[in-house]
């Protein structure tokens, strides 16, 4: 009687969880499942490899662009550099004659010799403006007639009244200045200035676009 009054003895929990555990173990141990689980870890590790490997290309790809960037972008601005200096060179050169012509026919009186110089050089490519002032700073020809007559120091630098050899002011590269003292035997009988409008400089983005091209 007493026998029947006692619960019945439950089993262990660690007897259930070494069950489960070894029912785990012993499906591992299937060649099956073990060479499944074997290949799905490969796969991982090849996956994560590759993609390591792909952010180190990518990475790579993103420096060697920016340093192609910045090497395009030094040769353009060396090739602005070198444009400019050729223009400027260029620019001294074209003066000098035509500065003697015109001191030439100012020396000789004959003012309508120097208009003809002016609008004929008007002429050429990227020659906006050409004035030509006396001695005083009077301006007594132009190819633009609104400034014939008045005093060059109204419109213009008056420094440049001043300068005794051909100056070409680049400051604006949208708009040179060229000025060339007229001598005389003796002494300064004019000044010329003439506006040039260089071709505007390279950009690198017009330079990436020819190469898509």
């Amino acid at each position: 009687m007493d026998n029947d009054n006692n619960p019945p003895k439950r089993a262990p929990e660690n007897t259930y969880r070494n069950s489960g555990e070894n029912k785990f173990v012993e499906q591992l141990k299937k060649p099956v499942v073990f060479v499944s689980l074997i290949l799905l870890l490969l796969l991982l590790g090849l996956y994560l490899y590759k993609e390591s490997q792909l952010n180190d290309v990518r990475e790579q790809a993103a420096m060697e662009r920016e340093q192609a960037a910045m090497e395009r972008a030094a040769v353009i601005e060396r090739a602005n550099q070198q444009i400019s200096e050729n223009n400027r060179y260029l620019l001294e050169t074209l003066m000098k004659p035509f500065s003697w012509a015109l001191r030439t026919a100012l020396l000789s009186g004959n003012t309508e010799q120097v208009d003809q110089y002016l609008f004929q050089f008007v002429q050429e490519d990227r020659f906006a403006l050409l004035v030509v002032a006396d001695a005083d700073g009077t301006i007594i020809s132009s190819t633009d007639q609104n400034f014939t007559g008045a005093a060059f120091s109204d419109h213009f630098n008056p420094e440049y009244l001043a300068i005794d050899s051909t100056v070409v002011d680049d400051s604006n590269q949208e708009r040179v200045v060229v000025v060339s003292p007229l001598m005389g035997l003796n002494s300064k009988v004019g000044t010329l200035l003439a506006v040039y409008r260089p071709a505007p400089p390279i950009q690198q983005q017009s330079v990436e676009e020819e190469v898509e091209e």
